[in-house]
């Protein structure tokens, strides 16, 4: 509704992160008969295109940091010095790990990166947000996806 407007961009990747986990898992776990409909989906060639879809993803992830720099700075905890700076490199480690996947450059240490990031991100912004009295619907919804993306690896 909104294409210039880059938290739909984002929004459309935290979708298309989550899709291109549960493909990856229909992919391996199924196997699909000789002719069938899914048959594309299952296998090596479904992990590629889940891995596609993960790839393509994530810059949204890195270009919304740099566009919104002063929420995402607001997230960095306090006691860390350079928050900025912070948020700045994890952008660049979102587009990183994109361009990492996408283009087959150490893919698994790409995933692994991102998987990190997230799980870094769950521990230091997440948890505390949903600990604190002020905690909101959008923070439980942060931390499940954080989670939930952080726990597909090796891509």
């Amino acid at each position: 509704m909104a294409p210039l407007v880059e938290v739909s961009w984002l929004a459309v990747g935290e979708v298309a992160v989550l899709a291109a986990g549960a493909w990856a898992l229909f992919a391996e776990l199924c196997t699909a008969r000789e002719g069938s409909l899914l048959g594309f989906a299952t296998g090596e060639r479904g992990r590629r295109i889940a891995r596609l879809l993960f790839a393509l993803s994530l810059p949204a992830f890195g270009l919304s940091h740099f566009i919104y720099i002063r929420e995402t700075t607001a997230m960095v905890p306090s006691w860390l010095p350079f928050r900025s700076g912070w948020a700045y490199l994890t952008g660049a480690g979102h587009t990183a790990a994109g361009v990492g996947l996408l283009l087959s450059i150490s893919p698994r240490r790409a995933a692994a990166m991102e998987a990190a990031m997230l799980t870094i991100f769950t521990g230091l912004v997440w948890v505390p947000a949903v600990s604190s009295v002020k905690a909101s619907q959008n923070d439980w919804s942060e931390l499940v996806l954080s989670w939930a993306i952080a726990r597909r690896r090796g891509w």
